[in-house]
């Protein structure tokens, strides 16, 4: 009996100790349930609840409608024509210059094939020099003219070249074309010349030649036409009050077949064409 007492009397501190580390661990483990529900998002400590406050009145996302088929398609430019020309034949001669402005409306088909059509008006002048001959003498007459003119081509273009991911591409460009031309002789004595009491010439033709382009943003694409590489056919009907004159030529290089025949081939036309195409 005696040592029982003695080992209840050794145990006792011990008892008391542990008690209180018992209700201790007990609190910690409530404090840690609590934790449990608290977040941290952005470096904001967060409990769970007002997380979900928050995601209540957080808006929808903003939805972007799509883009039209005809956005993607169109497409529309301002192209530039400047020529310096030079023809020379056995009984005439002629040189100068020219400027146009010609809009255009254009459809992309698929990514490489483009449909569209060209339309605007150009300001020509032109000096030039003609042997005339009569029954008993020959002169030359020399005289200067200023043309107005407006044109339409219809045009298709392939691409088939795709350089530097995708920024230039090389086309191959078909188009047909028709215009009026409306001369106004200012120097020189028209009479026995071609000039003598024309009104105005009707051109057609059509005409195949190389065009580079480069997009230097999504919206705007540059391009430039290689006219000096051009194969075509041209014709012109001339009208001198009741009576008209036709001629027709094969143009290679920019030049008339005629005068590559009769070894006097110079290119007719030496210029670039340049423009800007935009979407919309």
């Amino acid at each position: 009996m005696r040592n029982n007492l003695l080992w209840m009397v050794f145990f006792l501190p011990f008892t008391f100790h542990l008690c209180p580390i018992s209700a201790q661990q007990s609190k910690d483990d409530h404090i840690a349930d609590g934790l449990a529900s608290v977040v941290t998002i952005a470096g904001e400590t967060k409990t769970a609840e007002a997380q979900n406050s928050d995601s209540a009145n957080t808006p929808p996302p903003v939805t972007v409608p799509p883009v039209p088929l005809w956005k993607q398609k169109l497409y529309y430019g301002y192209n530039f024509d400047i020529y310096f020309h030079h023809d020379s034949r056995v009984d005439s001669r002629e040189n100068g210059w020219s400027f146009a402005l010609t809009p255009e409306l254009g459809w992309r088909l698929t990514e490489k094939v483009h449909l569209g059509m060209r339309f605007g008006g150009s300001y020509a002048n032109t000096r030039f020099s003609f042997l005339v001959t009569e029954i008993d003498t020959s002169f030359t007459a020399d005289l200067r003219v200023h043309h107005g003119s407006w044109e339409v081509a219809p045009y298709m273009r392939y691409k088939m070249k795709s350089l530097f991911n995708d920024k230039v591409g090389i086309w191959l460009e078909a188009h047909l074309y028709t215009g009026m031309d409306f001369p106004r002789v200012t120097e020189g004595n028209t009479a026995h010349t071609n000039y003598d009491g024309l009104r105005h010439s009707v051109t057609y033709g059509f005409q195949v030649s190389p065009v580079i382009t480069y997009q230097f943003n999504p919206k705007s694409t540059f391009q430039i036409f290689f006219s000096i590489l051009s194969l075509g056919y041209s014709g012109t009907a001339y009208f001198y009050g009741d009576r008209r004159e036709y001629t027709n030529d094969v143009i290679i290089f920019s030049g008339k077949l005629s005068n590559l025949i009769a070894n006097q081939f110079t290119p007719g036309l030496y210029g670039l064409r340049f423009g800007v195409q935009k979407s919309f």
